[in-house]
């Protein structure tokens, strides 16, 4: 199967020839694992969202910790400040926010079911959310991610957010 997808086009092997990085953007999941109900993140006061910034440099997330309050707003902006592209894939914590739109190069991308955001080198994205449960989560890069087998291993360190 990597053998399909490598030579389909879905991913490349990195300089080292240790990291698949696949294409930059939003990584999608099917609607069926996704919130449905939008309405909090549409309600949302987004004047007086929490700016919550998360950096990735030298395979490291600098900060490491997010702190998040349930049903606040928050706007995660992601940098990435690596010379190769880098993922922030948080899939379970994705699954349990209103997730009202993600904005990567300009572009405005509303409601995404969202599984990862892949940045380009010096790129910046921003998450527009509401956490609609509490809990601990992770969010990690993606080492190797195969089409419908999913995640194979990480190839950074792992951050982690916690909702109150």
């Amino acid at each position: 199967m990597l053998l399909a997808g490598l030579l389909s086009g879905c991913g490349e092997f990195g300089l080292q020839g240790t990291e698949t990085v696949f294409a930059v953007g939003l990584d999608t999941m099917p609607i069926k694992y996704c919130t449905t109900d939008n309405s909090p993140a549409k309600k949302a006061d987004w004047k007086n969202a929490t700016l919550v910034e998360e950096t990735i440099k030298d395979h490291l997330y600098e900060s490491g910790l997010i702190t998040m309050w349930q049903d606040e707003p928050y706007i995660i902006r992601l940098t990435n400040k690596d010379k190769r592209p880098r993922s922030f894939r948080a899939s379970e914590f994705f699954r349990d926010v209103a997730l009202l739109k993600v904005v990567y190069d300009g572009k405005a991308h509303l409601e995404p079911c969202l599984n990862a955001v892949t940045l380009a080198p010096s790129k910046v994205a921003e998450l527009h959310l509401v956490p609609l449960k509490k809990g601990n989560y992770d969010y990690h890069e993606t080492g190797l991610w195969i089409p419908f087998v999913g995640e194979i291993f990480s190839s950074t360190d792992v951050g982690f957010i916690y909702v109150h």
